[in-house]
């Protein structure tokens, strides 16, 4: 995703290029369209309330983006679904393999939705990877992980439940039908 994707009408030139270019002047630096996204979101998540996107080839503004517009963005990237479940896995960073991951998600019957590596990069430290799968049994999908090496710390559903309520709550309406 670019900078030019987190542009929404209301955030688009509605003036002159001249006027455009005076109410951008007192600004910090503008960022080019095609510049990925992350680079916006960092300068904002460093204080700056509004990033200005300037066209890659004759610099004139085209837009803003403001926090409303990132939020709007970013959760494009991370649309809600009712059977899904999030995962958060630890491994050492020798072990870390995207594909392999994706392999043990699929062991589980479920797809991979994201994949994020947030923190351990370095060699001597844990690789932090959070997971969105399309499974609401985030359990299944921790055991498969399991086979293939990777610790899962932490298990989140849809539904604010932790996954172990769920299955409780679940063998306990089993029960009351048998009755």
């Amino acid at each position: 995703m670019t900078a030019k994707d987190a542009i929404f009408p209301q955030n688009t030139r509605l003036t002159s290029p001249q006027e455009d270019k005076k109410a951008f002047r007192g600004q910090k630096k503008p960022i080019i369209a095609s510049a990925p996204l992350t680079m916006a979101l960092e300068r904002m998540a460093s204080g700056e309330e509004v990033v200005t996107v300037i066209d890659d080839v004759t610099e004139a503004p085209i837009g803003v983006i403001d926090h409303a517009a990132m939020i709007k963005a970013i959760a494009g990237l991370f649309p809600q679904l009712d059977e899904s479940a999030e995962l958060t896995i630890t491994c050492p960073p020798s072990q870390y393999s995207a594909s392999a991951i994706a392999h043990a998600v699929e062991d589980a019957d479920a797809h991979l939705l994201n994949l994020n590596v947030t923190a351990g990069t370095e060699p001597d430290s844990l690789t932090t990877v959070m997971l969105r799968v399309n499974h609401s049994r985030g359990e299944s999908v921790a055991k498969s992980l399991a086979r293939y090496g990777y610790d899962t710390i932490e298990i989140a559903t849809p539904s604010g439940l932790p996954a172990s309520e769920m299955m409780e709550r679940a063998r306990e309406f089993m029960r009351y039908l048998e009755i």
